[in-house]
């Protein structure tokens, strides 16, 4: 049989072929190759027949090649590198197949010898160092074979998986943008300080080596001769300037002993002293409320500290100074800390507008409605904008304290979790667990929860707190001592029920536990009833109304109960004419219509108000146009952009007629698809001043000509004391009442939560828990 070596001649120097390599040339009659290639090795090429052709010809070449072994000659086939790492191995045999088609020879008669020889990934990795010492993959950039949406799914898929990344082809005079897609994609999930190498003409003559970081990389020269190394999470520079990605021996010597040994050794990512996760058995058990005041207690030791939760499905949302919107838990946890909010602090935001899909919202912005299956697909993109915003409050801040989402034993949701133990590895955050024992079973949710985990994920969990507590702590504590025993996880503290100044509430289950309107408030009371819609967002809005000593707030569930009361709300809605159709059909409508005392509409509630809804681009569902409640004389078409703004405003006449003695001056913010227009049967409510920091100078709300029905697309009107006085006064007045005077909370919420934080719970082992940035 005729015989065809591929052979890889490696980098190019003589030096770095292998003896198999060199025998082979020596054994062939004919050398088949490219130019440039054979020109590496032209010494060995005496007295040799040579075949040479240029630049993408392989296919060309390869059929020459079998051509000649065919005829009866020993053939080399070179290719530079390695022949079956981007060489001719393949080409070689999948053209020898086809040949062989309909025949018992499976290589058309010719022995086909595949020689291995250097890479070029191996080549750069040694002239950079050791950055291949831990898993790696090696991507090409050119699109001549491959589609570029595969190149950019590979690219994703790597960055996620945290492998060194191997470019080759980076970049021609023809191919100039995918190199700086890749770089946008790294950066995403690594931030700009990882290190790079780049390397031209690997171990042969020309050779260039640049070591640098993903953010300065296409500040300098690549071109197609270059291999480009991206380092992972652990890569480093040494002191002498070469790149090393650490293998792991150094924890398998025991010379590096942490709390997170576990889940590095598990190849996780490392701890970072810079993170703490706060993480719950399930929803509602207190996980917001204690990230906002770990918060705290770290702004009162002077650390620089911002919130981070990497996905939040809410019904409350708050909006940043720069106009995006991110869940109210974060806006709140941020106050906190003494920061601004930022879209960085919840990159990804869920607003369910039905049973099955949301609204979605990445860094502050809508991208658009996705059901569940969809929005699965979506995630991977979503968890590089994660990975981006992670990394720029890190740079920017001292300590980041994380919280988790719903339960993180959800087992059946853990290959599409971006929201808690995958966020908390991106972070290399350690992770204190949450358990509400209100609810009962507190020691089957703790140790439920951890053997759900798997060994990986047990190891990040370093402690557990026991929230909503109510009794004598010490009955808990041979419950304790078992859950220690069986866990191996600690208890850091069993939170007693916390009674000071309330903060918001983050979702749907807290909206739960609200009371339903029913007969038995005293007389001596203002009975508030805010209707509870299937889509309801943000009430929130009436948080500072509860909180009233003499105002009895309800949600409604059902008309009856609207009879009996001094003020109606109709909150927001992520969808406003879905629920006008509710109401409608629910006997609500009728109800509100007939009620003859106070009405107040925010946002989705005052579109409901006006005489009719239109949404032509079908933003908001299928309903093209709902008739309003027609309690005021405005008209609302639904756009296709949201607005969302922190703003300031001036009260109008009719708004000060319904808020007498109230200063003319309120704050608020606007979070809305809908453009109203008002007819001649209204006044407007205000007039706002600035919008996101910028004039404004339009009209907001309106205001029916009799005062009782009031509309604002102004979340957070309740939250401005004296008007809340007022308003309420007025309504006093009508009933009988004492009026009250405007007082602001003279209690720092916050303060007051750390402080009960820091007398029930083990803080040193918590702050020893969160490494050197707390305690040294």
């Amino acid at each position: 049989m005729s015989k065809l070596f591929v052979v890889g001649i490696g980098p190019g120097g003589l030096n770095h072929m292998t003896f198999e390599a060199r025998e082979a040339i020596d054994k062939a009659d004919v050398v088949v190759g490219y130019k440039t290639y054979l020109d590496f090795i032209e010494p060995l090429l005496a007295a040799k027949e040579v075949v040479s052709s240029g630049m993408m010809r392989e296919v060309e070449r390869c059929t020459q090649a079998l051509d000649i072994a065919a005829a009866g000659k020993v053939v080399a086939l070179v290719s530079s590198g390695d022949s079956g790492i981007y060489g001719m191995a393949g080409l070689a045999l999948e053209l020898a197949e086809i040949r062989a088609e309909g025949t018992a020879n499976a290589c058309c008669g010719v022995e086909i010898v595949v020689v291995p020889g250097v890479s070029a990934v191996q080549a750069a990795a040694s002239v950079l160092g050791a950055p291949l010492m831990h898993d790696f993959a090696v991507i090409s950039l050119s699109d001549l074979m491959t589609p570029l949406d595969t190149i950019r799914k590979r690219l994703r898929a790597a960055a996620e998986a945290d492998f060194v990344v191997a470019l080759y082809n980076p970049r021609s005079k023809g191919r100039v943008t995918q190199i700086e897609e890749a770089a946008e994609i790294l950066i995403a999930a690594r931030g700009t300080e990882v290190p790079v190498g780049i390397v031209r003409n690997a171990c042969r003559d020309g050779e260039d080596r640049i070591v640098t970081t993903l953010g300065e990389m296409l500040s300098h020269p690549i071109d197609m001769f270059s291999i480009v190394i991206i380092g992972n999470s652990s890569t480093r520079i040494s002191g002498d300037g070469r790149i090393i990605t650490p293998r792991g021996y150094e924890k398998k010597r025991g010379a590096v002993k942490s709390a997170g040994d576990g889940l590095a050794a598990a190849g996780a990512a490392t701890r970072d002293p810079r993170s703490l996760m706060f993480c719950g058995t399930g929803s509602d058990v207190g996980k917001s409320v204690i990230t906002a005041g770990f918060c705290r207690i770290l702004k009162r030791r002077g650390i620089s500290v911002a919130p981070f939760k990497s996905q939040n499905m809410a019904l409350n949302s708050a909006v940043t100074p720069e106009g995006g919107e991110i869940g109210r838990a974060q806006g709140v946890q941020a106050e906190a800390c003494g920061i601004p909010p930022h879209t960085d602090m919840n990159p990804v935001l869920l607003k369910p507008n039905s049973d099955t899909g949301s609204q979605v919202i990445v860094q502050g912005r809508v991208v658009r409605n996705m059901g569940v299956k969809e929005y699965n697909g979506y995630k991977q993109e979503a968890f590089l904008k994660v990975r981006e915003s992670f990394q720029r409050l890190k740079e920017k801040y001292s300590f980041i304290v994380m919280e988790g989402a719903g339960s993180i034993a959800e087992i059946n949701l853990r290959a599409h979790d971006i929201a808690n133990l995958k966020a908390a590895e991106m972070a290399g955050a350690p992770v204190i667990l949450i358990a509400d024992i209100d609810r009962g079973g507190v020691f089957a949710q703790i140790v439920g929860t951890i053997e759900l985990l798997t060994p990986e994920e047990k190891a990040m969990v370093k402690g557990v707190i026991i929230n909503k507590f109510r009794g004598d702590v010490s009955l808990l504590k041979s419950g304790i001592e078992l859950v220690e025993e069986r866990t191996g996880v600690p208890v850091l503290g069993v939170l007693p029920w916390y009674k000071g100044p309330s903060l918001p509430e983050e979702d749907s289950v807290a909206l739960q536990r609200k009371p339903a309107a029913s007969g038995s408030a005293g007389e001596a009371k203002l009975r508030v009833g805010v209707v509870r819609l299937p889509r309801i967002s943000n009430y929130t809005d009436f948080n500072a109304l509860e909180a009233e000593p003499d105002v009895a707030l309800t949600y409604l569930e059902s008309p009856q109960a609207i009879e009996s009361l001094d003020l109606l709300v109709l909150p927001g809605t992520k969808s406003t004419l879905a629920d006008l159709q509710f109401l409608e059909e629910n006997g609500f409508a009728d109800a509100i219509r007939s009620f003859d005392r106070q009405v107040a509409g925010i946002c989705g509630g005052f579109q409901m108000l006006g005489k009719v809804v239109l949404d032509p681009h079908r933003v908001e569902s299928g309903i093209a146009e709902m008739p309003g409640l027609g309690l005021l004389d405005v008209e609302t078409t639904m756009l296709e952009i949201k607005q969302t703004h922190l703003v300031e405003a001036t009260l109008l006449a009719a708004g000060q007629e319904i808020a007498p003695e109230s200063p003319a001056t309120i704050t608020g913010y606007e979070i809305h698809m809908g453009d109203t227009v008002a007819g001649s049967g209204v006044r407007p409510f205000a007039r706002i001043e600035t919008r996101s920091g910028g004039e404004a100078g339009i009209v907001d709300g309106a205001v029916s000509k009799d005062g009782r029905v009031m509309g604002t697309y102004l979340h957070g009107v309740f939250d401005n004391h004296s008007f809340r006085t007022a308003f309420l006064n007025r309504i006093r007045r009508a009933k009988g009442l004492p009026e009250r005077e405007a007082a602001a909370p003279t209690v720092d919420p916050f303060d007051a939560l750390a402080a009960h934080m820091e007398k029930h719970l083990d803080m040193e082992r918590i702050f020893q828990i969160c490494g050197p940035t707390i305690t040294g």
